[in-house]
Formats: C-alpha cells, sequence, structure tokens
C-alpha cells in the first residue's frame, strides 16, 4: 500500500507516495546523516534528472543501503584478513 506524504522540495511543497517500507528507510537514513525529510529530499531532486522524485527516492534509498552493505561486507572481509594474519604470523613463531 502507497503513502502519500508532502514534502519541501527546494522550497516548494509537493506530495510523495512511496510504500510504508520505504518511508521507514528514509527516516533512518535521515537519522544516520543528520537530516531532515525535505533535506534529503531536496538533495535527491537536484540531481535525478528527468525522472520522478518518488522513483529517484526509492532508487536512492536501495542505493545507500546496497552502499552500507557492501562498506560491512568489507569490514568484516578486512577483520576475517587480520585474524589470519596474526594467526600465520603466530605459526612462524611456534617452536
Amino acid at each position: 500500500m502507497l503513502l502519500c506524504k508532502n514534502v519541501i522540495v527546494n522550497g516548494r511543497r509537493t506530495s510523495m507516495r512511496l510504500d510504508r517500507e520505504t518511508w521507514i528507510s528514509l527516516a533512518d537514513i535521515c537519522a544516520r546523516e543528520g537530516l531532515t525529510l525535505h533535506e534529503i529530499c531536496s538533495r535527491i531532486d537536484v540531481v535525478k534528472g528527468k525522472a520522478g522524485l518518488s522513483s529517484s527516492t526509492r532508487l536512492f534509498v536501495l542505493t545507500y543501503f546496497r552502499n552500507l552493505l557492501k562498506r560491512y561486507e568489507e569490514d568484516k572481509a578486512r577483520e576475517k584478513a587480520s585474524v589470519a594474519d596474526v594467526d600465520m604470523v603466530l605459526e612462524s613463531v611456534r617452536t
């Protein structure tokens, strides 16, 4: 089910229809980044080109969390690598 909310985008009032989960995800991003809903939507509006604001916002949310997951996975891989490095060094010290 789509929910309609009013937002101020670059000084003008408009409405966006997004599903509940996208609204929740957008609120999570705002909290993480210290931005208001209006600020984030304004930034999306500036870069979206001819695409619609709602579809650009959905793409933004998806891309944001995919990038966050990628960084998380890279951090986990580095943690595993450092443990492996320690084990390898300890093996060379073992008598």
